[in-house]
Formats: C-alpha cells, sequence, structure tokens
C-alpha cells in the first residue's frame, strides 16, 4: 500500500464527524484480509464494462483502527491498475462518517497476489 494512502487513512480516521452512513441497499460481500484489514465488495455496485473495465464500490475495514473505507474504483484488469473515485471513511463500530471525498485520485497500479486484485478477480468471477 502506498504511504500517502496509508496516512491518509490515518488522518481521516482522526477527524470527528456524526453522519452515519446507509448499508441498506449494499450486498457487501467478503472478498479477502490481509491481518487486521478486510476487502468487501457492494455486489449492487458492480459495473463491468468490458473484459478488462469494470467499477466497483469496495468496503476496506482496518478493524484495528475501528475504521472502514468505502471507496468507488475503478479497475482496468489488462493494465492492473485501479483509482479511487471517491472515498467515504467512518468509524467502524458506529458507522458516523469522519472523512472522505469526491475527488478522483490518480491510477495505481496492483500486485499480482495482492489483495486489489483478489477483488478484482471476485468482480469478474461468477457469484453464485
Amino acid at each position: 500500500m502506498p504511504l500517502l494512502t496509508a496516512m491518509i487513512w490515518i488522518a481521516a480516521c482522526a477527524v470527528c464527524a456524526a453522519e452515519p452512513i446507509d448499508f441498506s441497499d449494499m450486498d457487501l460481500r467478503f472478498v479477502d484480509a490481509q491481518g487486521n484489514t478486510g476487502y468487501y465488495v457492494d455486489m449492487n455496485s458492480v459495473n463491468i464494462k468490458s473484459n478488462t473495465e469494470a467499477t466497483a464500490r469496495v468496503e476496506i475495514v482496518k478493524a484495528d483502527m475501528n475504521c472502514l473505507y468505502l471507496y468507488t474504483i475503478a479497475f482496468d484488469r489488462g493494465k492492473k491498475t485501479y483509482q479511487i473515485l471517491d472515498s467515504v471513511i467512518a468509524q467502524y463500530d458506529t458507522k458516523e462518517q469522519t472523512g472522505g471525498s469526491g475527488h478522483p485520485l490518480k491510477a495505481q497500479s496492483y500486485a499480482s497476489g495482492s489483495a486489489m486484485e483478489t477483488v478484482v478477480e471476485y468482480i469478474y468471477s461468477p457469484q453464485l
């Protein structure tokens, strides 16, 4: 994970606001975990544009920091890149929003075997 992304996560969890996130329209599915971090895909948000391009909401839960990150992400599995289009950051236990951004970030590459690659392959695999 890039250092800048980690610093944004830490700073965002320090901000306090009382706006809860509404999860009622989401179908979050567990995809992967690495240490205290869990990765989920909202299957209701998946939009497959081609064999290589898709968008989806992805929730990343950092249990040890009591934070969750809800991102809308554009994936290009041909180039092995992802671009965060917008983000919401919240306390995990209360679901109260603590930060976020509506501004797209620069596309970043992901490595083979990474959690992000697992998310992409999950999106493209047939779901029961």
